[in-house]
């Protein structure tokens, strides 16, 4: 069986309210189907089994977004007559090589992935709705572990829910200049939405409106969403917290390293970046630019991006206004909310650089990256009191941002009155190779035991994995990550300042990194009062 795909043609004059009619009309999607054979409002679905799970694979949430609809909000799904086989995952949207993910080309990306308890449960289970990393310009839902050792895809859903009974969700989002491309005239392109950029945050909450809309079909309660991430998908998790337009669409969040109160860039920012880019392509000076680069090939832009940097923007509609702002203001969605960073978060960012050896060169790292700032960093943080030079320049890399900018989130979300939920991972992957690299509890490595990857697992890993879904998944059940059997985990408050620390023997942390983490702390307050765009600071 295969599905029906509309041309390019097609999509353009398809992609307004007739689309959205024909999404929104039928009730198919409203009740809990059995079987791997279901009935939704844009088409039917065959799904496979695995174990007890049923897994449903590349399904389309919103229009292919490629020809007119380059750098558009998404559009509804177009809808198919054939049974679509949702067996394998779709392609990963467009991008450059990275460490997880291979080059891509295609634009034609926005599906999503769905894994359901099977049988289908009696009554609607939570929902958790999952967000890859990779700076918001590499990555996909189809990942795969990249180190020896730990086979198939690191986002598999189907652990989670034969533990957790829950009903787990991953999709593709647009990325780099595809996802945040903030060329201002885009702003004049639709009436319903006068903005530019973010275009990968308006893709992730067009999949939670298609969960909101179908996931019942599979067995999720659509009034219980869990929206959780890593890296820039915990940052992206953040930007829906403070974004009114996401509000309604969750019920609580998770971000794993990376949180969004450091200054974020602007509007106008986003403008220059994108007309600095129409210069590289050619594009500059034309009396349609959009329409010239619109005819630019996925390659010929993804050459042209050099040093530049497309990232989520502060755009008046997503955000209407820095997150650090909303956050003060208490305009933000007061979930639950659990937040954390990994104990060893710098190390993965040197992987195939040159270690620095001596105080000397770990002063000038430090002046490179920090300039005027570096005698202070090189204070807080001596050599001396590290094994090595390169510890020493991982642990303020691994703090700059990722720790201490989540830790900061945390603070603004409880000072707000949500139920706030703040750990540390401390745990080393039992991997030779990953021994000899000297990584410890590095960058990512809490989604090994997250989505039960490690396989087979050590008898201290399985214990600890097993540990830490069970927090996740209590969270998306009941808003509190605590159940019978485990240690309690204490809710956050900037006056108490406490943590849970997962480890072999998980326990619980006071004033973890405080004193370093208030230097960086002023920092981004300095930044944000001299409107730096935040450079100094791993995003």
């Amino acid at each position: 069986m295969t599905s029906t795909r509309p041309s390019p043609l097609a999509l353009v004059i398809l992609a307004g309210g007739t689309i959205a009619m024909l999404a929104t009309g039928s009730h198919a999607g409203s009740r809990i189907q059995r079987g791997t054979l279901l009935h939704l409002a844009d088409g039917d679905v065959l799904g496979h089994t695995n174990g007890t799970t049923r897994e449903f694979l590349g399904i389309p949430y919103a229009a292919p977004p490629i020809g007119a609809l380059r750098w558009r909000p998404p559009a509804p799904a177009i809808p198919w007559q054939n049974v679509l086989e949702a067996s394998a995952f779709a392609p990963a949207c467009a991008q450059p090589p990275s460490l997880q993910s291979s080059p891509s080309e295609n634009e034609d990306c926005l599906y999503l992935n769905v894994w359901a308890p099977d049988p289908a449960p009696s009554k609607p289970r939570p929902v958790m709705v999952w967000f890859h990393g990779g700076g918001n310009l590499t990555g996909s839902a189809s990942d795969v572990v990249p180190f020896p050792g730990i086979p198939g895809h690191i986002y598999d859903g189907h652990v989670l829910v034969e533990e957790g009974d829950v009903v787990v969700v991953s999709i593709n989002y647009r990325l780099g200049v595809f996802g945040f491309f903030g060329h201002a005239a885009l702003a004049g392109e639709d009436a319903s939405y006068p903005f530019a950029g973010n275009q990968g945050l308006l893709d992730q909450r067009a999949a939670l409106q298609w969960v909101k809309a179908n996931i019942a079909a599979f067995g999720g309660n659509p009034k219980k969403v869990t929206i959780f991430g890593e890296s820039a998908g915990s940052v992206d998790v953040c930007h829906h917290v403070v974004s009114p337009r996401s509000r309604k669409l969750f019920h609580r969040a998770i971000s794993e390293s990376g949180g969004c109160t450091t200054r974020q860039r602007t509007a106008v920012e986003g403008a220059i970046t994108a007309a600095a880019f129409a210069a590289a392509v050619g594009c500059t000076g034309m009396a349609d630019e959009l329409a010239c680069l619109r005819q630019a090939s996925p390659s010929t832009l993804l050459a042209n991006t050099g040093s530049l940097s497309f990232v989520p923007l502060v755009d008046g509609g997503f955000l209407p206004d820095q997150p650090r702002t909303m956050f003060e203001s208490g305009k933000y969605a007061r979930v639950p909310y659990i937040l954390g960073s990994n104990a060893d978060e710098g190390t993965i960012f040197f992987l195939g650089e040159p270690p620095v050896t001596t105080e000397g060169e770990y002063l000038a790292a430090l002046q490179a990256r920090f300039g005027a700032r570096a005698e202070q960093v090189a204070a807080l943080y001596p050599a001396s009191s590290f094994a090595t030079p390169q510890d020493a320049l991982e642990r303020v890399f691994g703090d700059t941002g990722l720790v201490c900018g989540t830790y900061d989130t945390a603070r603004r979300a409880a000072a707000g009155g949500a139920r706030t939920f703040l750990y540390n991972f401390a745990r080393e992957l039992p991997l030779p190779i990953l021994q000899a690299l000297d990584l410890g509890a590095f960058h990512g490595v809490e989604m090994a035991y997250v989505f039960g990857i490690i396989t087979p697992p050590t008898a201290d890993d399985a214990q600890l994995g097993t540990g830490v879904r069970g927090y996740w998944t209590s969270f998306a059940r009941s808003g509190n990550p605590n159940h019978h059997g485990v240690l309690e985990w204490p809710r956050f408050k900037d006056r108490t300042d406490r943590r849970l620390n997962f480890d072999v023997q998980p326990s619980v942390l006071t004033h973890f990194r405080r004193s370093q983490c208030e230097f960086w702390w002023s920092l981004y307050d300095a930044d944000f009062a001299g409107g730096s765009p935040g450079g100094a600071f791993i995003d």
